[in-house]
């Protein structure tokens, strides 16, 4: 791999940005929130968050009081969460009359932790859905009392998470939190072709996505062979450790993972034997922990494999051989195999995914299938700008089912190596959550660089009606950045060039510094203005300029290293650009001598853009460093190089 992430794990970042600067940890600053009245920000946006009762100190001895079933992962955010406010924790299954005291756990497990939420809010989290939760603070039973009460135990690890973004200081604010996710599945789907991501890379989204609430990783990626090419082959040696690691994480994390075979480019469907070695790659993945299976019928050919399933299903002109022999496996697989083993219900993507129109194999794979099974769609392209609810109400009834949920092609850039997409999530309706089980992501290759997305796909599955792409985007980037407000000018600026997602109508170039640009140019017409409008496009180009040595200052190091290329990419092109404004003020003054000599540097400069300087992996698996152009900023840099140079030609 030519940018390997060599980074700290990213729980200890974000333990690092906890400690160093707490209310930076926190997408937004809460000092002073409660004595303006002023509801803290809290992402994902909780359904129901008020200001109450008095705030409490985590300074000094704080009692952890847990139930018969402590989460060590909720009980190590918590204690993380009062070293940073300068308190020291002790963890105890008994309530204390000292100090401040945070009770945690559900009704089953914790039952003062129940009876602490209706004292203080009126009611617990029973009720609530999956993943829900009741966090409060003040008074109870006259002792300074933090409460996080969970409808179960994820929900109980996501009030920490709360817990963490309300952190002022030495106190958390008086607050009543009752709040639950609207999608049951919120997650990514490791799906996409090139160059993989790194084991720690996924170890490390695991944990991103437990600190914002999300539940779910499909494990799919195309180059582990034995997913796909040797599907019967089971796992051994260091593949099977890392793969123990990955799971043991995932679940440490409340991360659902997801197990995805990809049988389909020479399954038997109607094989014993095939069927066999299914189940066989299913236990041995099963044995590391994981409870939740998939089979990926995407990308293969429409055809047999075996005369036994040509006897079996004659070919029609309908397609519907194929789809009965699909849903006979996977029937199966649910029947005997899942239920049997109580198991979480099958998930799978057919090989007709995309669109909401009917058609023969789309109508009979769903009428066959086991109603239970979940079916993944991506929408009504490969790639949708827009998903609404007309359209998933249709695709329910095309593939005649009540268990949809999308693969989500974005921000995926596999079809396109050579850009990065880091323009935020929008086009999904706002009440989809009333007819879908839910979202995966497909991210980038770049794990680090998808973080951003994968934020906005938290916030939107979480809370879709209070989901705001561009708050959220601005929440996730400070996030990233960390308390070094050099590092958060110059990641959103880098943002601002990484916009031109190519599915998107119409499609956005570099909004900012296009209209830096038109303000220069507009600026230069308008000899009479008393103001300098070309002031700001100066000021970014020269924040630009900097971007490959102030990117690493970020708080996760990952980031930078991932979009190492662009931001080199996107420095030359403002250095270009610099040489070009230095060459038009010496026209201006008339010095064609110095013109000429910015010209040149400005030439070299975008020369240099050229290079190829991105790695990438062929369909063999054979990895070709330096074999692709980065490209940022189009339609802008480009644009402005060649208006420029036309006023040098004197055009």
């Amino acid at each position: 791999m030519l940018y390997p992430h060599r980074t700290m794990p990213l729980r200890a970042f974000f333990t690092a940005l906890l400690i160093l600067a707490p209310a930076s940890a926190a997408p937004t600053g809460l000092t002073g929130r409660q004595d303006s009245g002023e509801v803290p920000a809290v992402w994902p946006t909780p359904q129901n968050i008020s200001l109450s009762g008095t705030e409490v100190s985590l300074k000094g001895s704080v009692t952890i009081v847990t139930g018969s079933a402590a989460d060590a992962a909720t009980i190590d955010a918590i204690k993380t969460i009062v070293v940073a406010a300068g308190g020291t924790a002790v963890v105890s299954t008994d309530p204390t009359c000292d100090g401040t005291q945070i009770i945690i756990g559900t009704e089953e497990e914790n039952s003062p932790a129940a009876a602490a939420a209706k004292a203080l809010t009126g009611e617990s989290a029973d009720g609530l859905a999956a993943d829900g939760y009741v966090l409060a603070s003040g008074k109870y039973e006259n002792q300074p009392s933090i409460v996080l009460n969970g409808v179960d135990a994820r929900g109980t690890f996501y009030a920490s998470q709360t817990l963490r973004q309300l952190l002022d200081g030495h106190h958390v604010p008086g607050i009543s939190v009752r709040d639950w996710p609207l999608m049951s599945i919120r997650g990514s789907i490791e799906g996409f072709y090139g160059i993989p991501w790194s084991h720690q890379a996924r170890l490390d989204q695991y944990v991103f996505y437990g600190q914002h609430k999300m539940n779910t990783y499909i494990y799919t990626p195309k180059d582990d062979p034995l997913l796909r090419a040797q599907w019967r082959t089971l796992y051994e040696g260091e593949a099977l450790t890392e793969l123990q690691e990955l799971v043991d994480t995932a679940n440490a994390n409340h991360v659902d993972f997801v197990f995805a075979l990809s049988p389909g480019l020479d399954l038997c469907f109607s094989s014993d034997k095939d069927f066999n070695a299914t189940i066989a790659k299913f236990d041995q993945i099963r044995d590391l922990g994981v409870c939740s299976f998939y089979v990926a019928l995407d990308d293969i050919p429409i055809e047999f494999h075996c005369d036994e399933d040509t006897e079996k299903w004659p070919h029609t002109d309908d397609y519907h051989w194929f789809a009965d022999a699909q849903a006979y496996y996977l029937n199966r697989i649910q029947e005997e195999y899942i239920e049997k083993n109580n198991l979480k219900d099958l998930e799978t993507v057919p090989t007709n995914y995309a669109g909401s129109e009917p058609d023969p194999y789309k109508e009979e794979f769903g009428t066959q299938l086991d109603k239970k099974i979940r079916i993944q769609w991506t929408g009504e392209g490969v790639f949708s700008d827009n998903i609404t609810v007309d359209s998933v109400l249709q695709a329910d009834k095309t593939y005649v089912t009540d268990k949809l949920y999308l693969w989500d092609n974005f921000p995926v850039n596999d079809g396109n190596r050579d850009r990065l997409f880091l323009n935020p999530l929008t086009g999904r309706a706002a009440d989809l959550h009333e007819h879908l089980l839910g979202f995966t992501s497909n991210p980038m290759i770049q794990p680090y660089a998808s973080l951003p997305a994968l934020a906005n796909y938290a916030d939107y599955t979480w809370n879709g009606p209070s989901y705001d792409a561009a708050k959220s985007m601005d929440a996730v980037l400070q996030e990233l950045a960390g308390s070094d407000s050099d590092a958060h000018d110059a990641v959103a600026a880098f943002a601002d060039l990484n916009q031109n997602w190519p599915y998107q109508t119409p499609t956005t170039n570099a909004p900012k510094l296009n209209a830096d640009i038109d303000a220069f140019w507009a600026a230069r017409e308008d000899s009479n203005s008393s103001e300098d409008g070309t002031a700001a496009l100066r000021d970014r180009l020269e924040l630009l300029a900097t971007l490959p040595d102030v990117l690493p200052k970020m708080a996760l190091k990952g980031f930078a290293t991932d979009v190492a290329p662009w931001a080199t990419v996107a420095a030359q092109w403002a250095n270009a650009c610099q040489h070009l404004i230095a060459m038009l003020e010496a026209l201006d003054d008339g010095d064609q001598t110095t013109a000429d000599s910015e010209y040149e540097s400005a030439q070299e400069w975008v020369e240099k853009t050229k290079a190829k300087t991105v790695g990438d992996r062929n369909d063999q698996g054979e990895d070709l460093p330096d074999s692709i152009v980065p490209v940022t900023g189009d339609g802008a840099f480009d644009t402005f190089v060649k208006d420029a140079v036309a006023v040098y030609n004197g055009e």
